[in-house]
């Protein structure tokens, strides 16, 4: 069991993979939509999707790169309505994600301690709302920093930073929690402590510049 710098004042938590498995949640309907309008696509299109999913590497965005592909293919549907197909089966299939080891008792732990909480994800601002909602969370965060209030993604600081100033708390004074090296990164950028968190790990995420790295929130304590 791992205690946490009690000087910390406020936790900042990514939300794919690291409070709820939903990584493979996208990729998968991507699959199966294209499937669905009999479109077999090459490994290096899934692959490609992946990295645009997790924001690695590449700047393409996800309605870019599906509207590309519908174009492509000569789908017989309107790229847009493509996209919202998309988003609305993500949307129904992402509150079923299995939230990782600990995570509801730790974030309770952690709000009982009078620790600030913020959720800092890339998905969409919609989505982290009903993730927050289902597992009974959302009272427990003060703030959420989502897609539409970034310009720049992981791992540029700005997601942090930004939480940190709604929070009214400076960099300094918060932890991230990532399961992800963009993640890591962008936490290490802001100047903050970072905790990695290898049960959501799916792809072998190089975490080593975390602060402490853990299997999951069991292994923590504040």
């Amino acid at each position: 069991m791992h205690k946490l710098p009690s000087n910390l004042l406020a936790y900042l938590f990514d939300m794919d993979g690291t409070l709820v498995n939903t990584e493979p949640v996208g990729p998968q309907i991507f699959n199966d939509l294209f499937k669905k309008y009999n479109v077999g696509l090459t490994e290096a299109e899934k692959e490609l999707f992946v990295k645009v999913w997790r924001r690695e590497g590449t700047d393409i965005k996800e309605e870019d790169y599906l509207i590309e592909l519908v174009r492509k293919y000569g789908i017989d549907a309107p790229p847009t309505d493509f996209v919202q197909e998309f988003y609305q089966t993500y949307k129904s299939e992402i509150i079923k994600a299995e939230q990782l080891p600990g995570a509801t008792s730790f974030l309770e732990l952690a709000a009982r301690n009078n620790k600030k909480l913020a959720l800092v994800t890339s998905s969409k601002r919609e989505q982290a709302e009903a993730i927050l909602s289902f597992h009974k969370w959302r009272e427990l965060f003060t703030d959420i920093v989502s897609e539409e209030d970034i310009t720049n993604f992981k791992p540029n600081p700005e997601p942090y930073l930004l939480a940190a100033k709604k929070l009214k708390i400076d960099p300094s004074d918060c932890l991230v929690f990532e399961d992800a090296t963009n993640g890591v990164s962008a936490g290490k950028a802001a100047n903050m402590y970072v905790t990695g968190l290898r049960a959501g790990n799916k792809t072998e995420q190089d975490l080593s510049n975390s602060d402490l790295i853990v299997y999951s929130f069991n292994d923590l304590t504040v």
